[in-house]
């Protein structure tokens, strides 16, 4: 059936079945012309008869016409006896004029409607087979990744339908095409970045280290260098951390558990991690608001606010507030963490999420990880995260966690 679908196909089957009908047609035609041939060449005869006997004879011609028209049957003995006397019987009446006449005419009929039918049928499948090379065709530009091709038909039947199902694979691939491309530049990118984020520290760790080896160096300033080289140490295992969990979210090989906690606990085991940072600034810390129960995962939520609050807790000056406020409503839960530090320029606003983005104000231990981290964590978990600020006035982020219809 769905074969008869086929646009194609059918308009074959279609033309087949008026040539045949055309050819029955033809038969009955033929048939009736050499009825009425026949019925000519005996009515010749009757009147060759009937004129013979009515001026050799003077018989009555009603007598005549009445045998020949009214079935009369007491005479047909003696005039066949007559006639196979002179050789004419039913096994050789047969006219071979009208014999050759009638083997023409069928002979034409079917050669004629057989090479229509093979027509039909030959260049049914020329444009079938124009259309399979076509396709043919299209598959191998497609090997050779050439994807500006466009092949869709919106005809009927299974050739269109297998078009369409590879203009789709086109589209497809064409789409992972780009993105490749895409990954392939980010990932060029994030190597040329990874290369001068341990450029520096390394570099720092070679000169501290060939200044240890100077034997008249003081045991203070032999201290001053190890602590460097134990910072930078520590800055390069922070960091190595830090991108194979990006690594990690980028696959999207991280098994995010959804566990149960109150908003209150996640942000407070967010933040210890911080308090010493604040302490030393001698920053104020404030949790207001709602207190719902999340379903997220725990450990991986915790250190994307971690990542939030350090950001605010560095850009925030000396005697500063940070501020967590929770909103709790049908659809959602916010958590909006704020500071009232130096605020975050409209130049730099667009591009904090993005990995290695150091704005104009970034210190220079900043590595721009941090907040690109704590987004792809989050937008994994389907969670969402905005962020306004103004100059000298404070930032703030806005984190809602959406919840789950059941």
């Amino acid at each position: 059936m769905n074969n008869v679908a086929d646009k194609r196909l059918r308009r074959m089957l279609v033309s087949i079945i008026i040539t045949m009908t055309l050819a029955i047609a033809s038969v009955f035609l033929v048939s009736f012309w050499l009825n009425h041939d026949l019925q000519k060449q005996i009515n010749e005869i009757d009147a060759n008869m009937i004129g013979y006997l009515s001026e050799t004879y003077e018989l009555d011609e009603n007598e005549i016409i009445a045998i020949l028209t009214k079935n009369v049957v007491q005479y047909g003995e003696k005039g066949k006896e007559i006639l196979e006397k002179y050789g004419i019987d039913d096994s050789n009446t047969s006219d071979s004029n009208l014999l050759n006449k009638t083997i023409a005419a069928f002979v034409a009929i079917i050669l004629v409607f057989s090479v229509l039918v093979f027509l039909i049928v030959y260049f049914y499948l020329l444009r079938l087979n124009s259309s399979i090379s076509n396709i043919s065709t299209y598959i191998n530009r497609l090997l050779n990744k050439d994807y500006a091709l466009d092949i869709i038909d919106n005809d009927e039947g299974s050739l269109s339908a297998l078009k369409n199902d590879i203009y789709k694979i086109t589209v497809m691939l064409k789409e992972q095409n780009e993105v490749l491309k895409q990954d392939k530049m980010k990932l060029a990118n994030n190597l040329a970045d990874i290369s001068h984020q341990l450029k520096t520290p390394l570099t720092s760790m070679l000169i501290m280290s060939d200044l240890l080896q100077n034997e008249d160096l003081s045991k203070e300033d032999r201290k001053k260098f190890l602590d460097v080289i134990r910072s930078q140490l520590k800055r390069i295992e922070w960091l190595v951390s830090s991108l194979l969990k990006m690594a990690k979210l980028d696959a999207r090989t991280v098994d995010f558990k959804k566990e149960k906690i109150y908003a209150d606990d996640l942000i407070l085991k967010a933040v210890e991690p911080v308090n010493m940072l604040m302490k030393n600034k001698n920053q104020q810390f404030i949790l207001t608001g709602d207190n719902p129960i999340l379903e997220i995962d725990i450990n991986w939520t915790s250190e994307a606010l971690l990542n939030i609050l350090k950001n605010c807790c560095e850009h925030t000056p000396v005697g500063g507030q940070l501020k967590a406020e929770i909103f709790d409503s049908v659809m959602y839960t916010e958590i909006v963490i704020s500071d009232n530090g130096e605020g975050i320029s409209n130049k730099d606003l667009p591009f904090i999420f993005e990995r290695f983005y150091r704005a104009s104000k970034s210190s220079d231990d900043s590595v721009g990880i941090g907040l690109a981290m704590s987004y792809s964590i989050l937008t994994s978990q389907d969670a969402t995260i905005h962020v306004r600020s103004r100059l000298k006035a404070g930032t703030a982020f806005s984190i809602r966690f959406y919840k789950q219809v059941k």
